[in-house]
């Protein structure tokens, strides 16, 4: 039997204290970076809440460090292309949410693109999407775990 990440699922990001790469205060008020979903496989990693028994805290690395969430059916509607040298759409990337348990970590899962991408630009799209979609739940549900160098 395959386990599925479903649409509804919610996930967990860990946001680590001290990376002000990571987020700022904007006009707007608090906007993730790309930085926070960067990842050296261009696969980032995070946990399914429902596995890790909706505790946030098991998320985190350190105990400064923050997390917030994401729902899977919001990640699978980004949308990017790949497109050719004159910038005309070649094809649409398709995002998915895939679970990748680990012994230490049986709720681990990675956002993945199919195909894999050909540049880093467009994993740099896709992670500022991932922020983005981040930003606007923290704005509507706030943080699950706010970073302890975050000014209040």
């Amino acid at each position: 039997m395959s386990d599925v990440v479903t649409d509804d699922e919610l996930l967990y990001r860990c946001i680590f204290c001290g990376l002000d790469k990571y987020y700022r205060i904007g006009e707007f008020g608090l906007e993730l970076s790309s930085q926070a979903f960067t990842d050296r496989n261009q696969a980032p990693s995070v946990d399914r809440a429902k596995l890790r028994g909706y505790d946030p805290q098991c998320t985190q690395k350190n105990p400064d460090d923050g997390v917030v969430s994401l729902i899977a059916g919001e990640v699978r509607m980004i949308n990017v292309s790949q497109n050719d040298p004159k910038g005309n759409p070649v094809f649409d990337y398709k995002i998915d949410v895939c679970p990748r348990p680990t012994d230490d970590n049986p709720s681990h899962a990675q956002i993945e693109p199919s195909p894999s991408y050909t540049n880093k630009g467009t994993f740099k799209k896709v992670a500022e999407k991932l922020a983005r979609l981040a930003s606007e739940r923290i704005k509507k549900e706030d943080w699950e775990i706010k970073p302890q160098d975050l000014p209040t």
